[in-house]
């Protein structure tokens, strides 16, 4: 299959790490003749190492005599994503040709000036360790001007491996920008302070990503002081949901807490399903809270409490949340947290002081029942900024949640009521099997004109409901012609119950236009 992706421009480097779209394919022989011919509509490659044993991958890239035909990689002008993956299938058959092999791939990749994200899973082969791979691959970080992301992973992190590592970064090409270490074993505070050291010293990274790694205290000690440096904009230190990352302790969250109360560059932290402690979790909101320099944006606890395996009390999410109030996020997420009915008046209080916030995660609050969802959607009447909300597997689609949903989106008891409507929530997920109603209230408060939008459900909910028909007649006859003018243009068929309940509107005319015709007649 093709992986194309024509909407990238190599002769604008963006800083944005992000890996967008592709549609990578497995090399085998026959992929390897389009990599040959240069082929524009292949950038995005898997290479899949398994010694012919994997039920799913059955053709083995080490097959490939590397030595002869490595020229295609290092002289492919297209290649723009390489994911090297290790499914621990061993080999016994010629082992030390396979890893002559193997280091001749990695040299035809580290020739490559094309490719923008790398990712190396694993030792690809039984005698070649992750040490040997990065040493190989030196130049390429240091000399591939069009790098911008590089992962490594499933390997331990022994001294040795570090070293390597450090000196690779602490010469990459100013491009790279996101450095991601994932389901690495043995990673000290000593090994943690030569990568940071080396990203200082010259480099441009500013996403640093620890995944699924157990970290300790001595890491985070390490990780707090590099905080205290301008220049890293994303930190995300996710867990897994086996509970792998569970070392740290309140001190070490102290510790990158008091990192983050003296950053000034940092615009998103992840921790999800990252085991945070209650008082490591008051800790973190205070730091963010008493920094007004801090430039946050983007905060993730998703699972985070739920992975520490214990709950704060609601008091405790009163205060956490009184800490993040007067906070400037645009992005919070919370789902998979022991969250209760007892915590939603407190959290929907702070997300109405969050002026900033417009995207909020709250997927798997399984201990909120639908009472506290009601609850929620009533007090989320008069937010102002909050425009997409996740609801993923809550029980939000019971019939009195609906009806307050509605009732926050549109309350059609009144103008005045329906005009202090929420009219910027825009997005509630799942939108299936949302009610039809709520679909098109959502659809109208995507409007950027917030007074339109208002000035359209007051048409809609108010003065074209059958009971309220009658007072179009009394509306000044310089707003009439809006109203009519919505009407024909989203409801026509309405137009027949308005002549009906207000017959004067079809009678003046047709007096007016009996009295015109007269008049050109006379003359």
């Amino acid at each position: 299959m093709t992986s194309n992706n024509n909407s990238d421009d190599d002769s604008v480097e963006s800083s944005d790490s992000s890996v967008p779209y592709y549609d990578p394919c497995d090399i085998d022989e026959g992929v390897l003749e389009y990599i040959k011919a240069d082929d524009p509509d292949w950038v995005a490659f898997y290479v899949t190492f398994n010694g012919g044993n994997h039920p799913n991958y059955r053709f083995d890239p080490l097959s490939i005599d590397w030595g002869k035909e490595g020229s295609a990689i290092s002289r492919s002008s297209h290649m723009k994503l390489l994911e090297i993956r290790d499914h621990g299938f061993y080999c016994e058959r010629n082992q030390e040709e396979r890893v002559r092999n193997a280091k001749a791939f990695y040299k035809a990749v580290a020739a490559n000036r094309s490719i923008k994200y790398l990712t190396i899973e694993g030792n690809i082969t039984f005698g070649l360790e992750m040490k040997d791979t990065v040493a190989i691959l030196r130049p390429f970080v240091q000399s591939n001007n069009k790098l911008c992301s590089l992962e490594l992973g499933h390997f331990t992190l022994d001294a040795r491996t570090a070293q390597i590592l450090a000196s690779a970064l602490s010469n990459c090409a100013v491009s790279l920008r996101s450095f991601e270490l994932k389901r690495c074993d043995g990673l000290t505070g000593r090994a943690m302070e030569k990568i940071i050291n080396a990203m200082k010293e010259k480099s441009n990274i500013a996403e640093l990503c620890l995944h699924e790694i157990d970290i300790d205290d001595e890491v985070a000690a390490v990780l707090g002081n590099a905080l205290t440096a301008p220049g890293l904009k994303s930190l995300s230190l996710r867990g897994d949901y086996d509970l792998r990352s569970g070392s740290i302790s309140e001190a070490g969250m102290e510790a990158i807490s008091n990192g983050i109360s003296h950053n000034t560059t940092l615009e998103t932290l992840d921790f999800c399903h990252f085991p945070i402690t209650v008082g490591g979790g008051l800790c973190l909101a205070e730091a963010i809270s008493n920094n007004s320099a801090l430039a946050l944006k983007k905060l993730n606890l998703a699972g985070a409490v739920h992975c520490a395996q214990f709950a704060p009390s609601p008091e405790g999410w009163a205060i956490f949340f009184g800490f993040l109030s007067n906070s400037q996020l645009q992005d919070l997420r919370l789902g998979d947290n022991n969250i209760s009915d007892d915590v939603i008046p407190f959290m929907v209080e702070c997300l109405n002081s969050m002026t900033s916030l417009t995207e909020l995660c709250l997927w798997e609050c399984s201990d909120v029942t639908p009472s506290g969802w009601s609850d929620f959607f009533r007090l989320l009447k008069n937010n102002r900024s909050l425009r997409k909300c996740n609801m993923r597997a809550n029980s939000i689609f019971n019939m009195s949640v609906v009806e307050d949903m509605s009732s926050t989106l549109c309350d059609g008891t009144s103008i005045e009521s329906i005009f202090n409507s929420n009219h910027t929530l825009s997005m509630i997920e799942p939108l299936f099997p949302m009610d039809p109603g709520i679909k098109l209230l959502l659809k109208m408060n995507e409007n950027d004109d917030k007074v339109e939008v208002a000035r359209q459900k007051i048409i809609k909910y108010y003065f074209l409901q059958q009971n309220n028909l009658h007072e179009l007649g009394r509306m000044d006859l310089g707003l009439l012609p809006r109203v009519l003018g919505y009407v024909d243009k989203y409801e026509p068929t309405r137009l027949y119950e308005i002549v009906r309940a207000i017959p004067s509107l079809v009678h003046n005319n047709e007096k007016s236009i009996g009295t015109k015709r007269k008049r050109k007649r006379r003359a």
